[in-house]
Parts: C-alpha cells; structure tokens; sequence
C-alpha cells in the first residue's frame, strides 16, 4: 500500500523536475529531445525512471502539443511507422522481462550513442512504406527498452518541411507510446514506484509545456551540438555505470 510520504518530494526529485521540465521544453520546441535529455541523467537517479515514467510523460506531453497545436493528425504520414510498433515493442517487452540491469544500462548508452550518430548523419532516406515500418519497428524495439525511439523516425523526416516533420513526430509519439506502455504495464514490467515517480514528475511535464508557449525563453533550449554532446556524455557515463555493475557481480 503507498502512503502520502510517497509522494513528498525529496531534493532529488526537485532536480529530476529540473531535468524534466527542460526536456519538455526541448521537445515542445523543436519536436523531439525529451527522452535524449532527460532518460540518461533520470536513469542515474534512479532506474526505475526507465523506461516506464519516461514514456508515460511523453505520451503526455505529446498529448499537450496535439491539444495545443489544433491540427489534425496525418495517418498517412506516420501508418506504417505505427503498425510496425507494436511488433517492434512486443519484442522489446520479450527481451526486458530477461534483461539484468547491467546490460540494461548498456542498451541506455549505445542507444543514445546511435541516437547521437544518427542527429550527425547526413543521409537523406526515402519517405516510403517500407522505410516508414522498418524505423517504427526499430523505434518500437528501443523505445520501449531504453525510452529513446525517436531518433529512428527523426530521421526519416529530418530532409521534410520543418512543419510536416513535427506534425509526423507528434502523431507518431502520441498514437505509438501507448502501445509501449500498454505493453509494459501488461507484462508487469513497470514497479509501483515507477507509478509514483510519474505522478511526481507531472509538474514538469506542465511546467516545461507552458513555458515553452513563451518565445522570450527560447533561449533556454540547447543547440544541437550542446544536446548531441550532453547526450554522448550521458551515454559514456551510462556505460561506464554499466561494466562497473558487471565487474561488481562479477567479484
């Protein structure tokens, strides 16, 4: 049974609403960035942040922006993308239930590596059916895992116009993240304490929401080459976590 003391908010959880809050504000702004943000430095916190509380708040928050933005969604831009998460979490829910937490943290870091690379790369790929599944299916797979399944679609669409390009992100997070977390829930993959630690982390999710409303605070919102460096950072630290949790089983 939880009491109220669960959700008193220790210092720490003051900052991990820091953390959240500027995620939300990346993201609202430019259309992806939560996750990249704010899963590393939550994860170090406390990894029950992963990977439940951080799809729940950006499901949330993807909710926020389709409110606020008053467009409807294009499934044609996004379909495939979506049917392709649900086999792609489905396997991701497979793969948890199996996974130590060492190699967990590991997954977290490569993923945001690649994630990393990915925000660097140059390509450009076409915007079919086909390309559309196969990086939802991938975004299903690690978002699910890690909470980092954005790059994979960013990247189909980062040669689009900016506003295509967000409308297809929004819709993918806000109809592909349920499935995920249905997902989780179902196979008992999210703790009770991840449930509090969403609950508590709702303030930033508005916070950041609302002040990303403000033009004047734009400045605030890194560049990407600060995110993709923070982000590698995060990564190597998160990997290094990890070897160190294997070495300690280990002895």
């Amino acid at each position: 049974m939880l009491s109220l003391a669960s959700f008193a908010y220790t210092s720490i959880d003051f900052f991990s609403l820091l953390v959240v809050t500027l995620g939300v504000l990346v993201q609202a702004r430019v259309g992806i960035g939560f996750a990249l943000i704010s899963a590393p430095i939550l994860f170090i916190i406390d990894p029950d942040f992963l990977p439940g509380p951080i799809l729940i708040l950006g499901f949330l928050l993807s909710l926020l922006l389709y409110i606020s933005e008053k467009q409807g969604l294009s499934l044609a831009l996004i379909l495939p993308a979506i049917i392709a998460r649900f086999p792609g979490s489905w396997a991701a829910v497979l793969v948890l239930v199996y996974l130590p937490s060492w190699l967990l943290s590991l997954m977290l870091g490569l993923s945001l590596l690649c994630a990393s690379l990915v925000s660097l790369a140059k390509i450009s790929i076409p915007v079919n059916r086909v390309n559309l599944f196969c990086a939802g299916f991938i975004s299903g797979f690690a978002g699910t895992i890690t909470s980092i399944g954005g790059p994979a679609i960013a990247l189909m669409y980062q040669n689009q116009p900016p506003e295509q390009a967000r409308r297809a992100l929004i819709g993918f997070f806000l109809l592909g993240t349920p499935i995920s977390i249905l997902l989780l829930m179902t196979s008992g993959s999210i703790s009770l304490n991840a449930y509090v630690l969403s609950i508590k982390m709702l303030p930033g999710v508005l916070v950041g929401f609302l002040c990303s409303r403000y033009s004047g605070l734009s400045s605030l919102v890194p560049s990407k080459t600060v995110l993709i460096l923070l982000s590698s950072i995060s990564a190597l630290v998160i990997i290094l976590k990890a070897f160190i949790n294997l070495y300690l089983l280990d002895t």
